[in-house]
């Protein structure tokens, strides 16, 4: 497993810990970041590019889901 993927597991863990944001989802952000802050230490002191790719993959992932449960909201509320 690559510390790629090792930090997004770690980072999907700690926000299954929440079951709720509130109105301001982004208060939650430091926190997680900072429990991650070992984690991406070692990726950037690696630098591989790997792992890089796999970063900006997940982060497209992250996107997409995004705008689809905004849609779906959308939806919803019409």
């Amino acid at each position: 497993m690559s510390r790629a993927t090792r930090l997004i597991r770690k980072l999907d863990k700690a926000l299954a810990l929440h079951k709720s944001f509130g109105d301001d989802p982004e208060a939650f952000v430091d926190e997680i970041l900072e429990a991650l802050d070992q984690d991406v230490a070692t990726i950037q002191a690696k630098d591989k590019p790997i792992h890089w790719a796999e970063i900006y993959v997940e982060r497209d992932r992250a996107l997409i889901k995004q705008q689809v449960l905004n849609r779906i909201m959308q939806k919803s509320s019409e």
